[in-house]
């Protein structure tokens, strides 16, 4: 499986730069959302203090941004499809700027918790219509590469995002908050004026449709096992970024937190920019096998530290996020070039569909694991590591199904 063909005939280097402008602005936007919605890891004490309240309850945000984030994307890729790219995502940063003012202005837990509500429920209308918008103008063999560097981008959000707020928490958590919004409503300013490739218009769109793509797509069982897979790779990879800061809290500073994600988030990043140029060269077995190596070594570390409340523990955490920060880097970048390239002509429901799995698996990650880590810090990691097993062998069957797949295409 060392390629995997699209159908779709290739754009002009022409019409490409006529775009170029459009591809910046929604790689700057897909990199907004991680850069939100992970803040509160590094904000824990903060904003607990504020609400006076424990920080694992703090966590509840997460879900509250996740599951409308990861629901809204089942539809919002299928509904791009029909009514257009840029009216979906202009639409949901409308609802997303909405979001972040509630939650910087926030007065108690509840209104916080509401707030991540909204924004997520817009950056679900946002995030994988960005992931069809920069697949729609590229050339068959660019689309792993774009997918790379979306994904490296977002790695690089789940680190820099916490980085920013423990360096910016000393102003209050609230201008965490404030900033981004100012951002979002540039960011809206300019993706509703750009330039974008003409719509290609469906008889008979509507709600019918709609409907028709997304179930035509959801009975393909390589679709089905896709989203199982994305799924387990958004517990095992990003279970570590949500549940070692909520460890580290009270035992290290806010800002010390924030770069040692950062330095996961760095790891993705690359890990997500040289995808294109493995999977290229050798096929997305190598890939995908660097980045099981990262997981299970990053994990291992994390086992064998075991109390986090050692100062010579630190530099051994450092080292396991980066590990698995590598491995995120190069599994999920490689889910989403695996949806746009099996279906070119249902790109945005299989966007939305891959990221609503992970997502999903995003927003279970405090409810699935909060009885491990009430036992201690160490059996957090021993059940990622569980779950780390089976998502290999879904890996290898979603791998060999995708060979068959396209031998009969």
């Amino acid at each position: 499986m060392s390629e995997i063909h699209n159908h779709t005939e290739p754009k002009s280097d022409k019409e490409t730069e006529r775009y170029r402008f459009l591809e910046l602005v929604s790689y700057f936007l897909f990199a907004v959302g991680p850069l939100v919605g992970n803040a509160v890891l590094v904000l824990l004490g903060a904003i607990s203090t504020d609400f006076v309240v424990n920080p694992t309850v703090v966590l509840s945000a997460i879900p509250a941004f996740m599951f409308p984030f990861a629901i809204f994307q089942l539809f919002s890729g299928a509904i791009s499809d029909i009514y257009g790219r840029v009216p979906v995502i202009v639409g949901g940063l409308v609802v997303f700027a909405t979001g972040l003012f509630m939650t910087a202005y926030a007065t108690s837990l509840g209104i916080f918790i509401l707030g991540n509500f909204v924004t997520g429920s817009g950056f679900g209308f946002v995030n994988p219509v960005l992931l069809a918008l920069l697949t729609d103008s590229a050339a068959p063999k660019d689309i792993p590469k774009r997918m790379g560097i979306a994904a490296a981008l977002a790695s690089l959000s789940v680190g820099l995002g916490p980085f920013i707020a423990g360096q910016m928490v000393i102003l209050g958590w609230h201008t965490y908050y404030l900033m981004f919004l100012m951002i979002v409503v540039a960011g809206l300013i300019a993706i509703s004026i750009v330039k974008r490739p003409p719509r290609k218009e469906e008889k008979g769109a509507g709600v019918r449709l709609f409907a028709a793509h997304l179930w035509g797509e959801l009975r393909k069982p390589v679709v089905l096992l896709i989203l199982v897979t994305t799924f387990l790779v958004a517990l095992s990879y990003l279970g570590v970024f949500v549940w070692t800061p909520r460890g580290l809290t009270g035992v290290v500073n806010d800002s010390t937190i924030g770069v040692l994600l950062l330095g996961g988030g760095i790891s993705g990043a690359i890990a997500g920019s040289i995808l294109s140029t493995l999977s290229r060269r050798y096929g997305f077995g190598l890939p995908v096998g660097l980045g099981f190596i990262a997981l299970f070594l990053g994990l291992s570390i994390f086992i064998m530290i075991g109390d986090f409340s050692v100062a010579s523990s630190i530099p051994l955490v450092g080292l396991a996020l980066i590990s698995v920060g590598w491995a995120g880097g190069l599994l999920f970048p490689t889910m989403i070039t695996f949806s746009q390239i099996i279906s070119p002509e249902r790109r945005g429901v299989l966007a939305g569909t891959v990221t609503f799995a992970f997502f999903i698996g995003s927003a279970l990650i405090p409810i699935i694991f909060e009885p491990l880590f009430l036992l201690e810090i160490n059996m957090v990691y021993i059940g990622m590591l569980a779950t780390s097993v089976i998502l290999l062998a879904f890996f290898v069957a979603l791998y060999r199904k995708l060979a068959l797949f396209h031998q009969e295409a």
